[in-house]
């Protein structure tokens, strides 16, 4: 064998063992890549915060006497009124949206007044605010052969 035969034997030799590591280095990156897009976050676990709210729809029935020009409703939580009374027209029966702190007792008082001023007997609704909510279904995730051993 002479000296160029064997730098020629030489150099594909390398070049054979270089596409062999770039090819490894290859799949390498591509399985890392792979496992960055599993979604990681299926494996971190939620602490609620303490200012995490609960939000409720607050809706009445239409009026029962046709001279009630408003209605009032007051919200209390845990024995607080919470905000000044809210006073609607006489034709809401949607009362808008109340935010309250899990575990909260919250008690809802709605009057209705009429033309001359008189407030009905107050309407009572009472409950514990409770997360009744599941959370929402997980993210994609897959599966992937990684090697065979």
């Amino acid at each position: 064998m002479t000296d160029t035969m064997f730098a020629s034997l030489l150099v594909v030799a390398a070049a054979s063992y270089m596409c062999f590591i770039h090819r490894a280095i290859a799949l390498e990156i591509r399985r890392l890549a792979f496992r960055m897009r599993l979604p990681h976050a299926v494996q971190i676990h939620f602490i609620r915060k303490e200012f995490a709210m609960l939000v409720y729809s607050v809706t009445a029935g239409p009026v029962v006497d046709n001279d009630v020009m408003s209605r009032r409703l007051t919200v209390t939580v845990n024995g607080e009124q919470i905000s000044e009374p809210v006073d609607f027209d006489s034709s809401a029966t949607s009362l808008g949206e109340i935010k309250v702190e899990q575990d909260s007792s919250v008690v809802l008082t709605l009057v209705d007044i009429d033309d001359a001023g008189n407030a009905s007997e107050p309407a009572v609704l009472e409950f514990v605010a409770t997360d009744t909510i599941p959370p929402a279904k997980p993210g994609e995730f897959g599966v992937a052969l990684v090697r065979e051993v």
